[in-house]
């Protein structure tokens, strides 16, 4: 069975209670957009559930169009599906039944599934279900998905229905309309179609409606016919065929709301017009929005950081100091315990850490597009997005880079427009994910002690500001156009269901642990292996080694940044840098292991006195310990965070001591921020773009994040050093204006963009 839907009609929170923890995501052949799916057994019977990208239309307009579309009538064009659930917002009906009309016109087993039935009691919406079940056809469920009602009678239903196929009523079209249609299903012989499955009327219907989509499946003289038909019903009609289909759907849609909707004590939400006056005001709309990402970072860094020291101290007694001791009670060599417990151990040690801020963060952002905010927050952004010439479209799947960039690119198909897609694919690696956000914290922790939450907000509002002024460059010079309009359902406001806010978060967090543990561990037995390995080949356990391989690569690399504040004893930033290309999420760990290693913290772990449960009574202190300093909180997110009372030991006392203070920690967070996307996003970027595209944003990004880096330190310490700061100030703004005046120059040259940097096709695209 397959899930088809509006956007924000429940759809994913019905396929989450449908299919719970049985899931799968993939992608769809031939692109990138996430494939989700799932089964549940119901009598001894499994069903696998597929579910659909959110649609308002099966009609593929153009080629150009969003590939959403395009999926979704493929998906129910090949008949895979032995049902189909189309799911409806019940306060919505009117709008969401054009999509059902289009169902009902394809002639497959469907389930109509009312959705959201609380906000339709609360608003005076009164639906007869029975003469819905008549007036479509087909079999009829409401549903409060968020709340898991209504799940079991949908199950039976899908049951009955693939054991006893239904198809529902057809749609009535005026006899002009209908004439030319069978005149042109006449002609579709087999020989015409390549496609097993088509059913002749409805592909008529579709061709006079010039969905390109349908097209692809004819021969080149069917194409000329489908064009004299059409004229035909123009000259006799005086009006187009697809404004006369859409029409009768339409038509269709009034027909059945008035045999089965009573709307005569309808109600509008004080609540929801109340709070839309609010958040949705003109002025006061981004300051609101600008709050609630602050709100995001504060439950992020105090709820999540009061948790922290739990998985900290609680996987170091494991993975770290009872794996040793276990090793060395098998008296096992000491390279062995090094590389399993310092290697291994640390590696786990230092990705369960993540756990609790990126958890938080997943949670809240969960809350927020379950609450209804996330769309109304793409709605204020639009204003100021359109005030400066670009798509306010692109901001949509942007929020989401906010939790991972790679979502944030494949996001990007949901734009109709190539120019579109391309600038918002550009946009979207500045947005600092989650991976960033540790990095951050670690040294919020460290560095800014009193004012960590402002630097961490801070660079969250530069990462935007990057991303709108790369959208400027390439909207004036290479990507040149009037921005596509953008329509937007503001979903109504509820209260989220704690199970399906969990779960939410769940999958987020999980394919996040996962792909960073995958990540973390093997880089750090790497940089532990590099750091034994001596530049003469010998091996060498100690600790703080200078002759190792990973020493002299940091010191051969690390003159580049030091007009950014890092010094030669300072290399293993640079290694930290050269590691996040692979993930941000490894910077924390290579910075772990290497402070540790230089400040001789991490001798091999010691044995003698070890106490498991020590530990693990330690690590459950912290938790009530960390809760009770959340009270001052508020002001001050990053001074409630348990690390801090060991500014001036272990890591972070490292840390202080190797960089330029305040000034080059937040230089080096700078280029942290902006610098080369981790490869799995330059990836994304290369199935879903041109190479040329690919290497210009990782070039792009790069150059921004060395100039504002390099910028920012010299300006900072300018009194230090008058001259070769305003020669390197100069330079940065030199460098900058000459690469813009090159891709304007490219631009006016007329260079044809399409060749040099054009997406590859989308699936099903010649």
């Amino acid at each position: 069975m397959a899930l088809v839907g509006n956007p924000n009609c429940g759809k994913t929170t019905l396929f989450n209670g449908l299919t719970g923890a049985k899931q799968h995501v993939g992608n769809w052949p031939g692109v990138t957009v996430e494939r989700k799916s799932g089964y549940f057994t119901y009598q001894q019977t499994t069903v696998e559930v597929v579910d659909l990208p959110g649609v308002y239309s099966l009609t593929v307009a153009a080629e150009v169009g969003a590939v959403d579309e395009r999926i979704a009538c493929e998906f129910v064009f090949s008949q895979v599906a032995d049902v189909i659930i189309n799911i409806v917002d019940g306060s919505h009906l009117e709008r969401h039944l054009y999509l059902t009309a289009q169902l009902v016109e394809m002639g497959v087993p469907m389930i109509l599934a009312v959705n959201m039935m609380d906000t339709v009691r609360a608003r005076g919406v009164r639906i007869d279900f029975t003469a819905l079940t008549e007036a479509i056809g087909c079999p009829v469920v409401p549903l409060e998905a968020h709340k898991g009602k209504g799940i079991q009678v949908l199950q039976a239903a899908v049951l009955t229905l693939t054991q006893q196929p239904v198809v529902p009523k057809a749609l009535t079209y005026p006899l002009e309309l209908m004439n030319i249609v069978n005149a042109l299903a006449a002609e579709l012989t087999e020989a015409h179609v390549q496609h097993d499955n088509a059913e002749r009327t409805w592909l008529a219907m579709r061709l006079l409606e010039d969905d390109v989509f349908v097209q692809r499946f004819l021969a080149l003289e069917v194409k000329q016919r489908v064009q004299f038909y059409r004229t035909s019903f123009r000259q006799a009609l005086g009006e187009d065929a697809d404004i006369v289909l859409a029409d009768s759907r339409y038509r269709w849609v009034q027909e059945v709301l008035e045999q089965c909707v009573d709307q005569s004590a309808i109600t509008v939400s004080k609540w929801t017009t109340r709070l839309d006056n609010v958040v949705l005001h003109r002025i006061w709309g981004i300051p609101i929005f600008l709050g609630v990402m602050y709100l995001m970072f504060l439950f992020s860094i105090n709820i999540g950081g009061a948790f922290q020291d739990f998985f900290d101290i609680g996987s170091e007694t494991l993975f770290v100091s009872g794996l040793a001791a276990a090793l060395h009670a098998l008296q096992m060599p000491g390279w062995l315990v090094a590389l399993l417990a310092n290697g291994i151990g640390k590696g786990i040690n230092t990705t369960v850490t993540f756990i609790p801020v990126i958890g938080a963060m997943f949670l809240f952002l969960a809350l927020l597009e379950d609450s209804g905010y996330m769309a109304r927050a793409a709605f204020v952004v639009d204003r100021a997005m359109c005030a400066l010439g670009l798509p306010g479209k692109a901001f949509v799947p942007m929020i989401v880079g906010f939790g991972c960039n790679v979502p944030a690119v494949m996001g990007a198909r949901t734009l109709e427009h190539k120019r579109d897609r391309i600038l918002t694919i550009m946009m979207s690696p500045f947005m600092s994910c989650g991976a960033r956000l540790a990095i951050f914290a670690v040294f919020a922790a460290a560095f800014f002690p009193s004012s960590g939450q402002n630097m961490v907000f801070t660079l969250y509002l530069i990462g935007i500001g990057m991303a709108l002024l790369t959208g400027l460059v390439l909207r004036k010079t290479l990507l040149q156009g009037e921005p596509s309009p953008f329509v937007l359902e503001l979903p109504s406001y509820h209260v989220p269901h704690v199970k399906t806010l969990l779960l939410h978060a769940w999958q987020r967090l999980q394919g996040f642990v996962v792909r960073a543990g995958r990540l973390i561990v093997p880089i750090c037995m790497l940089i532990g292996a590099l750091n034994a390995i001596q530049v003469d080949g010998s091996i060498s356990m100690g600790e703080g080694n200078v002759n190792s391989l990973l020493s002299a690569f940091g010191r051969w690399v690390t003159p580049v940044f030091t007009p950014m504040g890092i010094h030669a004893d300072n290399w293993p930033a640079t290694v930290g840098l050269v590691t996040g290309i692979l993930a941000k999420e490894v910077v924390v760990g290579s910075l772990n292991t290497l402070y540790s290693q230089i400040g001789h913290l991490t001798a091999i772990a010691p044995t003698d006195g070890f106490q498991l449960w020590a530990g693990l009574v330690e690590a459950a202190r912290s938790i009530p310990e960390n809760l009770s300093q959340l009270g001052g909180a508020v002001a001050n997110p990053i001074a409630a965070q348990a690390p801090i009372h060991t500014l001036d030991q272990g890591v972070y006392g490292v840390m202080y001591r190797y960089f330029d203070g305040k000034i080059g920690a937040f230089a080096y967070l700078l280029f942290v921020l902006l610098y080369f996307p981790c490869i799995s996003t330059t990836a994304a970027m290369l199935r879903e773009l041109h190479r040329g595209w690919a290497i210009f944003s990782v070039c792009w990004m790069t150059g921004i994040a060395y100039g504002a880096a390099v910028f920012f330190y010299q300006a900072a310490t300018w009194s230090r050093h008058p001259w070769p700061s305003s020669l390197w100030l100069g330079g940065v703004i030199a460098a900058f204006t000459a690469t813009v005046w090159t891709i304007r120059w490219i631009a006016q040259r007329q260079f044809q963009t399409a060749k040099l940097f054009s997406p590859l096709p989308l699936a099903g695209e010649g």
